[in-house]
């Protein structure tokens, strides 16, 4: 064993018991953009195209899953310690070819539940349409407040 190791292995561990807490928001994005899938891709990038286009056979199956995905995880760890009302995730967005009209898309989890996930797919017709997400914001409600947010660059205050 190198005579470093145990001093290295100390900051490390130091460096990890003083990161931030976990997030109790996240919002991860993938956009499909194209049916072929990219074979020079990273296998995470090649495995969210399988994963989008699973299922669909003809060739208009697949250009109706070409667009945005999002998909919103929550949790309450360290904000509410016994959930006993209904936690809300909304999620609000401004779209290309739709000008400053907000849209909303939200989810209502029953009263105890301590975590979940929440996709929304802008896909199809209506990406082609209405264009794609310029920008968004998602909050995390419980009890009538805004535990916590996560919005994009261009969302503004």
């Amino acid at each position: 064993m190198h005579k470093w190791f145990p001093i290295t292995l100390l900051a490390l561990v130091s460096l990890i018991s003083c990161s931030s807490p976990t997030e109790n928001l996240t919002v991860d994005k993938f956009t499909l953009r194209d049916i072929k899938i990219a074979q020079n891709d990273t296998p995470m990038v090649r495995g969210d195209q399988q994963k989008r286009l699973y299922g669909a056979v003809t060739l208009k199956e697949h250009q109706q899953r070409l667009g945005q995905y999002y998909e919103i995880a929550w949790n309450l760890t360290g904000k509410v310690e016994h959930p006993t009302e209904p936690v809300l995730v909304i999620f609000r967005y401004l779209r290309a070819n739709t000008g400053a009209e907000v849209k909303i898309k939200y989810k209502r989890f029953p009263a105890g539940t301590k975590f979940g996930k929440f996709e929304i797919k802008i896909i199809g017709d209506d990406y082609l349409k209405n264009g794609r997400v310029l920008a968004w914001r998602a909050d995390l409600v419980y009890g009538g407040k805004v535990l916590e947010s996560r919005q994009s660059y261009l969302w503004g205050k």
